[in-house]
């Protein structure tokens, strides 16, 4: 029986730019000397001469390259962690200069991950391949051919044909990461992600940018636990895409018609924050980011335009029918009279029943 060994494939980087944006203005982005690839073998650690025999033997067969442009490594994933819920076998960075062909030469990625713009290829696993500099050309079998930006992130998916390349006018800078495993799995169901649309446009992001670079750290100094840390990074950047996503929808309309529809719910809705929260989503924004837009707008936090709006219907219905206070005050939203009674003469300077019949009819 015939035992596969272990394969890890590193290109490393000896003088990786400290800037974590290289594309901008930094003093390293203008290091474009030519391509130097320097490759070494070694096995590590040692083995039994019968290694084919022996399958505990955990030898790793590494590839180094040098190469100012790129970055990459791949791991072997144990039967352990591949049943995980989320792992990370690879993850790495490319930086095409304009001119320069494309996948550029030097170190080659393996076997099943390794293409040619001829062929194209078919991954085992779900990539991210986030471009942040330049354009492009992406191409698959459901999704067609569409054109690249910079701030797109192309998603792989797995069995899916496709192929990509940067513009030779342009090049670009990629940053990918590898995952898989039942978790992440569960997570690439939602909507925004469907082989039929494989580019989400999110713009060129900090915060999405910042992961990629954390898992190349993490895979070029294996931490204790790196794995379960790799793990944990796919699912956060991939929550972090949905919003990114999120957000974009949200500045593609118009703050008008936002702040609107948030005056429209807060007027019929209770202020509970459960409920507040629930609006936050429903505009495509965290509660603090909807929060600070509106009271921007408004002059007011969300929770006091919607007292305001309660108490301005209170007031029209006591001036301008007959019901209840204790009805007007479960219409407005409060279950106890008493805490409305108390709460209207806190901001009106007069009790329900003395405000209604100083004011029959009067409200508009």
């Amino acid at each position: 029986m015939n035992f596969a060994i272990p394969t890890q494939y590193e290109a490393t980087n000896e003088s990786v730019c400290s800037d974590p944006f290289p594309d901008r203005s930094s003093g390293c982005a203008g290091k474009s000397s030519p391509v130097s690839v320097d490759l070494s073998f070694e096995v590590n650690p040692p083995c039994s001469k019968n290694l084919i025999q022996d399958p505990s033997c955990r030898s790793i067969r590494r590839l180094v390259a040098r190469d100012k442009k790129a970055w990459f490594r791949y791991i072997p994933i144990s039967p352990e962690w591949k049943s995980s819920g989320a792992y990370v076998p690879a993850a790495g960075f490319a930086a095409t200069p304009p001119k320069v062909p494309y996948p550029p030469s030097g170190p080659r990625h393996p076997p099943d991950h390794d293409f040619m713009w001829e062929h194209g290829r078919t991954l085992p696993t779900y990539q991210f391949v986030y471009i942040t500099r330049g354009a492009g050309v992406f191409e698959s079998k459901p999704s067609g051919n569409q054109s690249v930006h910079a701030g797109d992130l192309i998603v792989l998916f797995p069995q899916v044909w496709h192929r990509y390349r940067p513009l030779a006018d342009t090049g670009w800078d990629e940053y990918w990461l590898e995952f898989n495993g039942d978790y992440v799995r569960r997570l690439m169901t939602r909507e925004e992600f469907t082989p039929e649309c494989p580019l989400l446009h999110i713009g060129v992001r900090d915060d999405v940018l910042a992961l990629f670079l954390k898992a190349i750290d993490l895979l070029r100094n294996e931490p204790p636990e790196h794995q379960v840390l790799l793990g944990t990074l796919a699912a956060q950047t991939i929550g972090c895409v949905i919003s990114s996503l999120k957000q974009k929808s949200y500045e593609g309309r118009a703050l008008a018609e936002v702040v609107r529809e948030a005056k429209q719910w807060l007027a019929g809705e209770s202020t509970r924050q459960e409920n507040l929260d629930h609006l936050a989503a429903r505009l495509n924004m965290s509660y603090s980011a909807f929060r600070r837009l509106f009271k921007t707008e408004t002059g007011f936090s969300p929770g006091q335009f919607a007292l305001q709006a309660r108490l301005r219907k209170a007031a029209r219905l006591l001036s301008q029918t007959n019901l209840p206070v204790h009805r007007i005050a479960r219409q407005c939203g409060m279950e106890s009279v008493h805490y409305f009674s108390r709460l209207f003469k806190q901001k009106t300077g007069s009790t329900p029943t003395k405000f209604r019949f100083s004011h029959p009819g009067s409200f508009d």
